[in-house]
C-alpha cells in the first residue's frame, strides 16, 4: 500500500485542492492495471488526522493494513472537500436553489451550485492526469465515484450525467431530499443502462443541517425507485437500510469496505 499526495487546481472554481491517491499492495512491483474509485470528502477516507471539523475518519488506511487481503485491488483517488460547510455544499450541488431556512437552522438561504463545474474538472482534467500517472483501467466500466451526505448527491448526479466516465458508484446516506425537485428532473430523463454496479444505503436515524430523518429515508427511497425502474436488479444494485444508524463517519467506516467489495467484486 502507498498513499501519494498530489496538489491540483480545480480550474473552473479557481480553488487549490489536495488529492490523495491510494495504490494497493503489489502495485509497485507489478505491471497490471487497476480500476479506479474517485472519492468525495477525501480528507475523511484514510486517517483521523486529515479530517476537518473534528470528525473521525473512515480509517481505511488502518483497515487495509489489517484486512487488505479481503479488499479489492482498486486505486482510490480521495479528493478533499472545501474546509467550509457552505462551500462544500455548493461544490457538491449541481443545482442552484433558494431555501426558506427555519429559525434555529444554520443553512444557506441561497446555494449557487458548483457541482457541474466540479465534475467537469474531475472528468476532463483530474481523471486524464490520474490515468497518465498510474496504471489504471481507464474505461468507464472500471471507473466509479463515491460520496456520502451531499457527496452522495454529486455522486448520484455524476453517475447519471457522466455515463461516459462512471459506470459504478458507492452512494452512502445521500442528502438528496431538499434537492429532489431539481434531482428528479435528472432521474426522470436518465438512461440507466450503463450502470455496472451501484451500492446505495441510508440509516433510519440520520438528519442533516436541513433534513429530518424521515426526509433522509424518503430521499434514498425515491432515488432507489428510479434506479429500479431504470432496470437495475439485485445483481447490479445493493440497497441497505441500517436500523438506528446516524449520520457520521463512524457509521460509514463500518459500511465502506463491504461497499467497496460489492462495487468491484471481480477484483
Amino acid at each position: 500500500m502507498k498513499i501519494e499526495t498530489l496538489n491540483f487546481c480545480i480550474t473552473p472554481l479557481s480553488r487549490e485542492v489536495k488529492v490523495r491517491v491510494f495504490t494497493p499492495d503489489g502495485y509497485e512491483t507489478g505491471e497490471k492495471q487497476y480500476p479506479v474509485l474517485y472519492v468525495n470528502d477525501g480528507q475523511d477516507l484514510f486517517c483521523d488526522q486529515q479530517t476537518f471539523w473534528g470528525a473521525e475518519s473512515l480509517r481505511f488506511e488502518q483497515y487495509y493494513r489489517d484486512y487488505g487481503k479481503f479488499v479489492p485491488d482498486v486505486i482510490l483517488v480521495a479528493i478533499e472537500s472545501p474546509n467550509d460547510h457552505a462551500k462544500r455544499t455548493a461544490q457538491y450541488s449541481p443545482f442552484t436553489k433558494d431555501f426558506v431556512v427555519p429559525e434555529g437552522k444554520t443553512f444557506e438561504p441561497h446555494i449557487e451550485g458548483k457541482g457541474v463545474e466540479y465534475l467537469e474538472w474531475m472528468t476532463k482534467e483530474l481523471k486524464p492526469e490520474i490515468d497518465r500517472r498510474y496504471r489504471t483501467l481507464a474505461d468507464a466500466d472500471h471507473t466509479g465515484i463515491c460520496g456520502y451526505s451531499t457527496g452522495g448527491l454529486i455522486s448520484t448526479y455524476a453517475l447519471l450525467a457522466h455515463s461516459e466516465t462512471f459506470h459504478r458508484a458507492i452512494i452512502m446516506s445521500a442528502a438528496v431530499c431538499i434537492w429532489m425537485d431539481k434531482l428528479e428532473e435528472v432521474l426522470k430523463m436518465a438512461d440507466y443502462s450503463h450502470i455496472c454496479r451501484l451500492y446505495l444505503d441510508t440509516g433510519t436515524n440520520e438528519f442533516g443541517r436541513m433534513t429530518t430523518k424521515e426526509e433522509f429515508l424518503a430521499g434514498s427511497e425515491i432515488i432507489r425507485s428510479y434506479f429500479v425502474r431504470g432496470g437495475l436488479t439485485p445483481k447490479t444494485m445493493k440497497y441497505n437500510v441500517y436500523q438506528d444508524a446516524i449520520h457520521n463517519q463512524r457509521e460509514w467506516r463500518m459500511r465502506f469496505p463491504d461497499a467497496l467489495r460489492w462495487t468491484f467484486p471481480e477484483f
